[in-house]
């Protein structure tokens, strides 16, 4: 392996990954962008699926955004390494999230390796682009268990948007595990994961009882009264709305 590269976490993976990309440049992104399947690119981050030993992997590059955030990169620290961290312990708190496999610096930022789920679509765009009822609830009653999993596991979200939620073979899995944070049931940290999610209910025109179903079912999970979760989420979501009614104008429609 180059010296160029630095191991942080998971050291199998880290050598396929290290391996398939060659002696390290300052240009991972132009690998990036020959060698994946770039899903998302911007100044800051790079994400792309790729094929390592034989199964199907997600990549993310995470760039610095400052020389303070470069420093924290070169000390080992950062949201890679966070988000590897917080997918190890979600996925042994069974919470669906894809696992994390490795964590590396490499010349230009940090590289986090994870698994890639096949055939996955976010569930913000199989709204938009319309899906059947049935698979609507199936969708909405597994988003319910895997919050409420998450929030009685003692972890917030962070941002439980629904483009952060990917929907594959059945089966509903968290991602973007950047934000997450211990936080204790009922806390205003997982309100805000509630209120995040609702946002984007009311934004996409949920219909009212489907979400109405979503709620209870993640009320009896949490064993909350629908009171004090109101009382806990209204607040961040008043703010969530305003502050995308500036920004995108009025859109949707209010749910709670």
């Amino acid at each position: 392996m180059s010296a160029s590269y630095r191991v942080l976490r998971g050291q199998a993976w880290a050598n396929v990954l290290c391996s398939a990309i060659g002696p390290a440049s300052e240009d991972i992104g132009g690998w990036l962008s020959e060698h994946t399947q770039v899903l998302k690119q911007d100044e800051h981050s790079q994400v792309g699926l790729l094929q390592l030993a034989g199964e199907l992997c997600y990549l993310k590059l995470y760039r610095p955004r400052s020389t303070l955030q470069q420093l924290r990169f070169r000390l080992g620290r950062g949201r890679a390494v966070q988000n590897f961290d917080s997918t190890a312990a979600l996925l042994t708190a069974a919470v669906p999230v894809p696992e994390a496999r490795a964590c590396v610096l490499a010349p230009g930022g940090m590289l986090l390796l994870a698994q890639g789920i096949a055939q996955a679509s976010d569930v913000h765009t199989l709204w938009q682009l319309g899906c059947p009822g049935e698979m609507q609830e199936n969708i909405l009653r597994q988003a319910a268990h895997a919050l409420a999993r998450l929030h009685q596991q003692g972890f917030a979200h962070g941002d439980c948007k629904w483009s952060n939620m990917l929907w594959a073979q059945e089966q509903l899995y968290l991602v973007d595990l950047d934000a997450v944070l211990a936080a204790r049931a009922g806390s205003a940290r997982q309100a805000r994961d509630l209120a995040r999610f609702t946002l984007n209910a009311e934004e996409l025109a949920l219909q009212s009882a489907l979400y109405e179903k979503f709620l209870q079912e993640y009320l009896q999970l949490m064993s909350l009264s629908r009171q004090d979760l109101m009382r806990a989420m209204l607040p961040p979501l008043q703010k969530l709305r305003l502050r995308h009614q500036l920004r995108y104008g009025n859109r949707g429609q209010r749910l709670v």
